[in-house]
């Protein structure tokens, strides 16, 4: 029994020297932190469970040893590992941390504390730090070398990139058949000066092969030109065309009969001069600095809810009209209606069950688990019935509180003539908008003639959608209208219905001001904002 002890004790203590001797068991991490591995031996050479293993940073005093080390569990050095630490079942234990030198300290039952300074855990070689001087006749880098003082390469020096700190004074000559090379912090442009002390630079002046030249004096070729591609074609851009998805823009104030505005900001407008061989600069669009429009203010329009029934919600809308040349009118009055249901578009309610019967040919009355709120003439879409005859897309021909009734024919009967399951019918909740009868000619249309080009419809004082004008070639449901006013207000009422409620948007924008004004450019693309402001004109919008 005491020779197998003895065997036991060897043949851990083998152990051990293997762990510490060959490097390779034990990897080190590629990543921030040094990994650390060690086993705990009592007295007779058995590995020691339990026993308490401290970790300080070098210089440590004291036993117990402090400053204590900041220690983890991961290479990354992100998830910390209580110190002191023990060791496990087989005496093992181990540690991450930041390279450098730290004292380990152990002690434990059966045996005499003892405290190793000095244990070094050396940098990751893929990404290595060095405090002080380094000397080396071969140095192979995979990432990156940097360099806090000076640095002095005999034979050949390869960089992908190479970082140059701008110099405020240049250097003075370069050594003997050698050359400086620098940056400036003036300009932060590349210099180089030889052994005789010249400088050459900015490099990089004058035309280069890979990027744009733009010559501002003419260019005398006297070999020949050979151009590969469209070009050369002529560039809006060099006569004054701006093109920015974002044009800027300030505000400006404007004087009647004046050629002359005051911008409440500076621009980067740029005038003829700029564009050497043309006449014109930059264009601009002012809004709001025109002739006042010859519309009138249009009347409140009418909200009716469709769809959802036995609403509370109260939505308020009005009208902006919009002539050829941009001008605008004053917002109108509110139009409004307080039984809107909660959520404009798609509504969902719960059925119950459904039944068929034979009443003008065949009827389906469904069951709601609770006010169905579905108005008459309502589109609806039917889902979750396992007899398919009970789903699909139907008109409500009827409607109670609980139950509402679609028109279903079925020669002969279907076999299930009734179902009771968790199903579901899908409708759109609207509010239909309409003007006062014949009120476009009277109230819209002014002595000048002009024409509505479109309609700026707010909801809520945000602006919900936007109509287009009808032309006398329009058709709805295969009706040409010959007038104009009735067109208008035709148009209006059902554009509104069957296209801007029942996909229901809202894009952030205020109510019209009560003044009105023209606002003069070429192409009309957005809602202009409230108050007078100045913009770049764009060639794409």
């Amino acid at each position: 029994m005491k020779r197998s002890k003895i065997a036991m004790g060897f043949l851990w203590a083998m152990l051990a020297l293997v762990l510490h001797a060959v490097p390779g068991v034990v990897g080190p991490a590629h990543a921030q932190g040094t990994r650390k591995d060690d086993i705990v031996f009592n007295s007779r050479g058995i590995p020691l469970a339990g026993a308490t293993v401290r970790v300080c940073a070098m210089p440590a005093t004291g036993q117990p040893c402090t400053p204590l080390a900041l220690i983890y569990s991961d290479a990354a050095l992100t998830q910390a590992l209580a110190n002191p630490t023990t060791t496990d079942g087989l005496g093992n234990y181990f540690f991450y941390a930041a390279p450098g030198k730290y004292e380990v300290e152990i002690s434990g039952p059966a045996i005499t504390t003892k405290q190793i300074p000095n244990v070094v855990l050396p940098n990751d070689p893929a990404s290595p730090a060095f405090t002080g001087a380094v000397s080396a006749f071969s140095l192979t880098l995979s990432g990156n070398l940097t360099v806090n003082g000076s640095t002095t390469v005999v034979g050949n020096f390869a960089s992908g990139t190479l970082n140059l700190a701008n110099q405020s004074t240049p250097p003075g000559s370069a050594s003997s058949g050698t050359v400086n090379l620098y940056t400036k912090t003036a300009d932060k442009r590349l210099y180089y000066k030889d052994d005789t002390g010249a400088e050459v630079g900015p490099l990089g002046t004058g035309a280069q092969t890979n990027a744009a030249n733009t010559f501002t004096a003419n260019q005398n070729l006297d070999s020949g030109l050979h151009i590969k591609g469209p070009d050369p074609y002529s560039d809006v851009a060099r006569y004054g065309g701006y093109f920015n998805v974002s044009p800027p823009s300030t505000t400006a104030s404007c004087t009647n009969a004046s050629t002359t505005v005051t911008l409440a900001a500076a621009l980067d407008f740029q005038d003829a001069t700029a564009f050497p061989g043309s006449t014109v600069g930059n264009g601009i669009v002012i809004y709001k600095c025109g002739a006042p429009t010859g519309l009138s203010t249009p009347p409140a329009p009418t909200a009716t809810p469709f769809g959802v029934t036995g609403g509370a919600t109260t939505y308020n809308y009005k009208y902006v009209a919009e002539d050829l040349s941009g001008g605008l009118t004053a917002a109108s009055p509110a139009g409004s209606t307080t039984t809107g249901a909660a959520a404009l578009g798609v509504n969902t309610v719960n059925l119950t069950g459904a039944v068929w019967n034979n009443v003008s040919n065949g009827q389906q009355v469904y069951t709601c688990s609770g006010n169905c709120n579905i108005g008459s003439n309502v589109l609806i879409r039917v889902d979750g019935f396992t007899n398919a005859h009970f789903n699909g897309n139907y008109t409500v021909v009827s409607s109670t509180a609980t139950t509402f009734t679609v028109y279903s024919p079925s020669t002969p009967p279907p076999v299930v003539t009734s179902e009771s399951a968790a199903a579901t019918v899908k409708l759109l909740a609207c509010n239909i908008l309409t003007m006062p009868s014949m009120s476009v000619p009277n109230t819209v249309e002014g002595a000048s003639g002009e024409t509505v080009m479109r309609w700026w419809v707010y909801r809520n004082n945000t602006l919900a959608f936007v109509v287009q004008q009808v032309t006398p070639i329009t058709k709805i449901a295969g009706q040409t209208f010959p007038e104009r006013t009735s067109q208008a207000t035709f148009r209006l009422a059902l554009a509104v219905r069957s296209t801007s409620i029942l996909l229901p948007r809202s894009s952030p924008a205020e109510e019209r001001p009560a003044s009105s004004s023209r606002t003069r450019r070429e192409t009309p693309s957005a809602p202009k904002p409230p108050s007078t402001t100045i913009h770049k004109t764009s060639w794409r919008q």
